[in-house]
């Protein structure tokens, strides 16, 4: 046999044995592409996302088709075809993976129409299956268009409610959703099936520091985008709140600051007492704050506690709800902050008690309240207290109203041996001395959410401490 001969039969040997590499790739590929919806398509409304994941892992996609049929009219949402790298190519197509997410609805090139509608993909990959027409997939899925906000109606708010003050509205919603509540600027609180079953309710706080005229509104939103807001008509009472000079001193500062730092790791001394105390003031304040907010979301969705909550057994005020303190230093004003809450004190390491039935939701260190224990008393009510030498309870304790928590203290930004107490409604400061008057939950809670039928006899109403008035000394800096 001639060179030329052999030469020949080597090339066709090597043609041949390339196209059977090619057949048994191409021929070999049974497995059409793998479509899949990665997030649920079937009650759809304006803002719910299409997320539509396709995988070929043999001879690589060749076209897909994602489309909407609705009232026997077709929308073509995608079509593409995805090059190869010839028809004499091993490996087919270049690509084997297409993800399409979109809002199909959010385009006006697609009808917000009621009544059924049906999704359809199809893709095809690069297979010499079927006539060569690739191996085929196709899913078709059904799914209801829901473009109908849900309705709202009021059915009632509270007579009056104060700037730093707490209230229900209760109101209907339909059909029900998941979301809903009561809006009052930018703060949000939830909304539950009322106790007596007849609608919804939310307890409401009427932010300190937000203006009378601030926009209430009851709102409902669907999960899908359909959304629905009524505006209420509250009667805000103007609360006017005083403003205490606070003298701070370096003996003060190295105190109380160094031991705060030690526990926050996330802050570092800059060596400059001034300073060091200013960004715990300052920016370790609005962390605390933030923690405290983000606990209400674990608060359970029951009533826990029962008739008027307690001041502290024979306390007196040094410093009330929403003082506006000016922190004075070597003669400047060098920092101003709201004092939320009350500054409660008896004697040095005296029992602090519960102020009503609940959960331990917090109980540990927290920056400038120093050891805090946190109550959780349902629907995203919680009351605080800072500053204990002591701790004697644990997460997750059932705690019942009057029960030791710890000893007050001096821990955290603390002048002196006292309690720090604070209600807080969904991350809102609120103003305790309401929710300590009997008269004012009955009234204003309890018969709002129609509980004087499901509260039993035995469950009195406790009476209000003779000190509640009292106002003490000028208060020290704390928080």
């Amino acid at each position: 046999m001639s060179k030329k001969v052999l030469l020949i039969v080597i090339s066709l040997g090597l043609v041949a044995t390339y196209l059977g590499l090619i057949g048994n790739s191409r021929w070999g590929d049974s497995i059409p592409p793998d479509i899949s919806l990665e997030q649920p398509f079937e009650l759809v409304g304006p803002t719910t996302p299409l997320v539509v994941k396709i995988q070929d892992n043999g001879t690589g996609l060749r076209d897909v088709s994602i489309r909407i049929i609705h009232n026997l009219e077709t929308f073509v949402l995608a079509e593409q075809d995805f090059p190869s790298d010839g028809w004499l190519s091993v490996a087919g197509g270049k690509e084997h993976e297409f993800v399409f997410d979109t809002i199909p609805y959010a385009s006006p090139d697609l009808p917000r129409r009621q009544g059924q509608a049906q999704l359809i993909v199809t893709a095809r990959d690069y297979s010499w299956r079927n006539l060569f027409e690739g191996n085929g997939q196709r899913i078709e899925k059904d799914f209801t268009p829901q473009f109908t906000p849900p309705r709202l109606e009021i059915l009632s708010l509270p007579a009056r409610i104060v700037q730093g003050g707490s209230g229900v509205v209760r109101y209907r919603v339909i059909p029900e959703v998941p979301t809903h509540g009561v809006t009052i600027g930018d703060a949000f609180f939830p909304g539950f099936p009322a106790p007596d079953k007849a609608g919804m309710f939310a307890f409401v706080a009427f932010p300190y520091n937000a203006p009378r005229n601030t926009p209430v509104r009851i709102v409902a939103d669907d999960g899908s985008g359909n959304h629905a807001l009524l505006d209420v008509n509250f009667r805000v009472k103007p609360q006017f709140f005083r403003t205490r000079p606070i003298k701070i001193s370096d003996k003060f500062i190295q105190r109380t600051v160094p031991a705060i730092l030690a526990q926050t790791p996330e802050f570092t001394s800059k060596n400059d007492l001034l300073q060091d105390f200013l960004q715990v003031n300052d920016q370790l304040r609005k962390i605390n704050n933030q923690t405290i907010t983000d606990l209400t979301k674990q608060s359970r969705p029951e009533l826990l506690w029962k008739g008027a909550f307690r001041q502290l057994s024979g306390s007196q005020v040094q410093a009330s709800f929403a003082d506006h303190r000016e922190y004075m230093y070597k003669g400047k004003v060098v920092d101003t902050q709201d004092h939320l809450g009350f500054d409660l004190a008896v004697t040095k390491h005296y029992p602090v008690e519960a102020s009503n039935h609940g959960f331990v939701l917090f109980a540990g260190y927290l920056g400038i309240y120093g050891n805090t224990v946190i109550v959780d008393h349902g629907y995203g009510l919680l009351s605080l207290y800072a500053h204990l030498s002591s701790i004697d309870v644990n997460v997750g304790d059932a705690i019942t109203i009057g029960q030791p928590l710890g000893k007050s203290g001096t821990t955290g930004l603390a002048g002196g041996d006292h309690l720090h107490f604070s209600l807080i409604l969904h991350g809102e400061q609120v103003n305790p001395t309401e929710w300590w008057d009997p008269f004012w939950v009955k009234t204003r809670i309890k018969d709002k959410l129609g509980l004087p039928s499901l509260i039993k006899a035995s469950e009195i109403e406790p009476e209000p401490d003779p000190l509640s008035d009292q106002l003490g000394p000028e208060p020290a800096p704390v928080p």
